[in-house]
C-alpha cells in the first residue's frame, strides 16, 4: 500500500529553526518547549518527549492515565472528554520512522478510519511520520457522544536511544483548531 507523500511546508521549516534559536542549545526541558509555546500554555512530559499544550487541557495524574501513556492531558465539556492528548513510548521494537509509523498504522487499523501518512519535522529526530485517522465516539468512559466524529493524529518516530514514541492527539469535530493542534506538533521535542 502507497501512502501519500507531501513535503513539509517551509513556512514549518522556517517556524521550527525560528523555535530553536528560541530555544538555544542543550536538552529539550520544560522550559524549552514551553518558551516555544503561546503564552499561557503548560508542558506534557514523558521520559523522552515533551510538548506544549493549549488552555482549558488539564493534566492526568498517574491515578487517572492508563499505564500504556507516559503522560496525557485532556479537555472536558460538560463531564465529556472532547480532546485528548497522550504521550507514550517504548511500547514496540522498530529501526526507523517509517517502521513505527506502520506500528502505529496496524494499531489503529481496527477502530479506526486511517486517512494519510505524512512526514513530519519534530524537534529531537532525524525521521518522523504523522498518521491521520478518525473514527465515531463510542459514547464510554466519559468520551463524547455516541457518533460524533473524533479526528485525530499520531506523531511518530524514534528517539534518541532508539526506542518508538508516539504523541497522540485526538478531538471531537471542532474542539480543537487546527491551528492549536500544529502548535502543539511543533513544540513536540524529543530526547
Amino acid at each position: 500500500m502507497k501512502r501519500p507523500a507531501r513535503r513539509t511546508p517551509m513556512l514549518a521549516a522556517v517556524l521550527l529553526a525560528g523555535a530553536a534559536l528560541l530555544i538555544g542549545c542543550g536538552g529539550a526541558d520544560s522550559d524549552s518547549v514551553s518558551s516555544a509555546a503561546p503564552e499561557g500554555w503548560k508542558t506534557l512530559e514523558g521520559p523522552t518527549v515533551s510538548l506544549a499544550y493549549p488552555k482549558g487541557f488539564t493534566e492526568q495524574s498517574d491515578a487517572e492515565r492508563s499505564e500504556q501513556n507516559d503522560a496525557v492531558a485532556t479537555l472536558k465539556e460538560g463531564g465529556r472528554y472532547v480532546a485528548l492528548i497522550s504521550i507514550q513510548s517504548g511500547f514496540t521494537e522498530v529501526k526507523d520512522a517509517e517502521e513505527a509509523a506502520i506500528a502505529i498504522e496496524a494499531s489503529l487499523q481496527a477502530t479506526t478510519e486511517l486517512k494519510d501518512t505524512v512526514d513530519v519535522t519534530v524537534k529531537g529526530t532525524d525521521a518522523a511520520k504523522r498518521v491521520n485517522f478518525s473514527y465515531e465516539s463510542t459514547g464510554e468512559n466519559q468520551t463524547p457522544q455516541r457518533g460524533t466524529t473524533v479526528e485525530g493524529s499520531a506523531i511518530t518516530g524514534v528517539d534518541s536511544s532508539g526506542k518508538i514514541f508516539s504523541v497522540r492527539i485526538d478531538a471531537q469535530q471542532g474542539k480543537l483548531s487546527s491551528a492549536d493542534q500544529k502548535q502543539i506538533i511543533d513544540t513536540i521535542r524529543v530526547k
